[in-house]
C-alpha cells in the first residue's frame, strides 16, 4: 500500500520515460547537444537515457574523476547549526558498514531535490481502502511493469500534471482500454491537452471520489465547488454525480514533497513554511488592466498567499543564509534554473555577490510577490477570491473563450508565467556573472525571447480529435538552440509507434562514470570550508567539497 510521506527508494523515473519539455530549454552553454551527439538530427523530445548520458558527459568530460570526491552509499542522519561555533554539525552513516561520522562544516547546501517523499492523498486512499477497492493502487514513482497493469484494462489516474500526462500516453501506447484522469480543478498539464490518441482519455474535474461501488470495481464521483473562505473544494448539495466501472488500476500522479527529515526544524522550516500566511498588500493596491479584467471586473484583494517563499531568498535561508536550498524550482525551466542557481550560490559563498541583511531579503521577496499578482495566472494561484471568481465564471459560461485552452487570448495570458520565469532567470544570470546573457529582468534579449518561443511552441500544439498524434508529434520548426541556433527535427515516427531501438544510434559513452552502486537521483552538497576558488568560468579546489549520497 502507498503511504504518504515515505521516502522513495527509487530514482522516481519509470521505464520508457521521455522528456516533456523542449531539450533546447535545458541545454548547457559549456556543452551543447551538438557537441555531445555530433551532427545527428535530434528531435526536441528525447528518451531519458540519452539525456542522462548527456548530463553525465557534461560533468565528466573535463574531469573524469569528478565523482571520486562523492561519498556514495551514505545516509545523512542529522544536520544542526551550532550557534556558538557558527558551524553545521552533520552526522552521517555508511550504509555498508553502519559506521557513523560526525563532521563540522561552514556551509550546508541541500540539493536533494523535491522528489524525496511520495505524496498520496489520504482522503482518497482511505476511501478506497475502506470501500473495499479490489484493484491495484500505486504511486507514479513505483510504476514498474506498467504494461501488465494497463494493457486491456480500465485505469484511473489521480492528478493531472506531467507524470499523469506522460503515463497516460505510455498507457495508450501499451494498449490501455480506457483511461480516466481525475483532477480537483482541471488545470494541470494533462487537462490542457485538447485531444488524446484514439479518444481513450476522459478527464474528470470539479468532482471528487466519494465511494467504491460495483462490488469493489467502480468509483463514484460527486460535484464540488471551490469555497474561497475555507480555500477548499466542497461537495455541492444535490450536485451532479459520475460513476466509472471496472477500474483495475489506480495510479497516484500526485507528486512529492521534500525529504527534510535529516535537517533540524529550525533550518528546514524555511522551505516548508515559506508559503503559509498572507502577503501584506497595500490597501490602495489595484491590479493592472488585463484581458481578464474585461470578464471578471475589479476583484477586491483581501487575502493573498505568496508565490515566492517568504523565508527563502534566492535559495538562501533568510534566517540563516549559511543554509542553502538548491533544486526547489520557481520556474518552468528546472534544469536550467538549477545550473543558474548553482552559479548564484557560488557567488554568494565567495563574496562575489553580497548577501543582503534579512530585512532587505524579505522586502525584495515581497516586491516580487506584488509584481506577480498583476499576472492573472499567478494571482489565480495566490488569491482565493480571484480563483473563485474565475472558476465561477468558467462554470457559468462553458462556451466562452476562457474555457478554450487553444484560444489566443488564454494562451497570451498563460504566457505571462513563462515570461516571469525567464525574467527571474535573466536577473539571476546577470547577478551571478553566468557566462550566458538572456537579457535583464526589464527586457529580454534575442536568446531570452527564443527561450520563450520554445516554451510557446511545445505548449501550443493542436491535436486533431481521434488522431494518433501526441504533443511530442507537434511542429518543432519554431524551436531553436539559444547557443547554436540549430532547430530540432520531427520524430522519426509518430511517438505512439516508436520503439526504444529507433534511437539506438544516439547512444554514446560518457567521459566518466559513477561509482558502483551510485544513484543519480539525490545528493547533499556540504561545503567544508571557505577556501573555494571561484571564477566566472570554472571552480577549482574541488577537494574542499564533500558530497554525500
Amino acid at each position: 500500500e502507498e503511504k504518504e510521506g515515505v521516502a522513495s527508494s527509487t530514482t522516481n523515473m519509470y521505464e520508457a520515460l521521455w522528456t516533456n519539455g523542449a531539450k533546447e530549454n535545458f541545454e548547457f552553454f559549456d556543452y551543447t547537444f551538438d557537441e555531445h551527439f555530433g551532427e545527428k538530427h535530434l528531435p526536441t523530445f528525447m528518451p531519458r537515457k540519452y539525456i542522462l548520458e548527456y548530463l553525465l558527459a557534461r560533468v565528466t568530460r573535463n574531469n573524469p574523476h569528478i565523482f571520486d570526491n562523492v561519498k556514495f552509499n551514505t545516509t545523512v542522519l542529522s544536520v544542526k547549526y551550532e550557534d556558538g561555533l557558527s558551524k553545521f554539525t552533520v552526522i552521517t552513516q555508511c550504509n555498508k558498514t553502519g559506521r557513523k561520522e560526525d563532521t563540522q562544516f561552514d556551509k550546508c547546501l541541500y540539493a536533494a531535490g523535491e522528489n524525496g517523499l511520495v505524496r498520496v492523498p489520504k482522503e482518497i486512499d482511505t476511501m478506497l481502502n475502506e470501500g473495499g477497492f479490489l484493484g491495484k493502487k500505486m504511486h507514479s514513482s513505483n510504476v514498474g511493469n506498467l504494461e501488465q497493469d494497463v494493457r486491456g484494462k480500465r485505469v484511473l489516474m489521480i492528478g493531472d500534471q506531467y507524470s499523469a500526462e506522460d503515463l497516460a500516453l505510455q498507457a495508450i501506447k501499451l494498449g490501455v482500454e480506457q483511461l480516466y484522469i481525475y483532477s480537483r480543478r482541471g488545470e494541470g498539464r494533462a487537462s490542457y491537452t485538447n485531444a488524446w490518441p484514439y479518444n481513450k482519455v476522459e478527464l474528470i474535474f470539479d468532482k471528487k471520489p466519494t465511494g467504491v461501488i460495483h462490488g469493489g470495481c467502480g468509483i463514484c464521483f460527486k460535484e464540488t465547488k471551490y469555497n474561497s473562505e475555507t480555500e477548499k473544494y466542497e461537495l455541492v448539495a444535490d450536485g451532479k454525480s459520475l460513476e466509472i466501472s471496472n477500474i483495475a488500476t489506480v495510479v497516484y500522479c500526485t507528486g512529492y514533497d521534500f525529504n527534510l527529515e535529516m535537517i533540524d526544524k529550525n533550518l528546514s522550516r524555511a522551505l516548508k513554511d515559506g508559503y503559509d500566511g498572507y502577503l501584506d498588500v497595500p490597501k490602495d493596491w489595484k491590479m493592472k488592466p488585463n484581458v481578464m479584467t474585461e470578464i471578471l471586473g475589479e476583484v477586491p484583494l483581501s487575502r493573498c498567499r505568496p508565490w515566492i517563499s517568504t523565508h527563502v531568498y534566492r535559495c538562501l535561508n533568510i534566517s540563516n543564509p549559511n543554509m542553502m536550498f538548491l533544486g526547489a524550482p520557481q520556474t518552468d525551466f528546472p534544469l536550467f534554473e538549477v545550473d543558474v542557481n548553482a552559479w548564484l550560490l557560488l557567488a554568494f559563498i565567495t563574496g562575489d555577490v553580497e548577501i543582503p541583511i534579512p530585512e532587505i531579503m524579505r522586502q525584495r521577496n515581497e516586491a516580487d510577490n506584488l509584481h506577480l499578482i498583476n499576472s492573472p495566472t499567478h494571482r489565480y494561484g495566490m488569491d482565493a477570491d480571484y480563483c473563485e471568481a474565475w472558476s465561477n465564471y468558467c462554470r457559468l459560461h462553458e462556451e466562452h473563450w476562457v474555457n478554450n485552452p487553444r484560444d489566443p487570448r488564454l494562451i497570451r495570458t498563460s504566457m505571462e508565467e513563462d515570461i516571469f520565469s525567464i525574467q527571474y532567470l535573466a536577473r539571476d544570470m546577470y547577478d551571478s556573472s553566468y557566462p550566458v546573457c538572456i537579457g535583464t529582468f526589464e527586457k529580454l534579449n534575442k536568446k531570452g525571447k527564443q527561450l520563450l518561443e520554445n516554451s510557446i511552441a511545445i505548449s501550443n500544439v493542436n491535436i486533431e480529435e481521434g488522431s494518433q498524434e501526441t504533443f511530442r508529434d507537434g511542429d518543432p520548426s519554431k524551436i531553436r538552440s539559444i547557443f547554436t541556433g540549430i532547430a530540432p527535427v520531427p520524430l522519426r515516427k509518430l511517438w505512439l509507434k516508436l520503439e526504444e531501438s529507433d534511437y539506438d544510434d544516439l547512444s554514446k559513452e560518457c567521459g566518466g562514470s559513477l561509482k558502483e552502486g551510485a544513484s543519480t537521483s539525490t545528493s547533499q552538497l556540504i561545503l567544508k570550508d571557505k577556501k573555494l576558488h571561484y571564477s566566472r568560468f570554472k571552480v577549482s579546489d574541488v577537494e574542499t567539497i564533500s558530497t554525500l549520497f
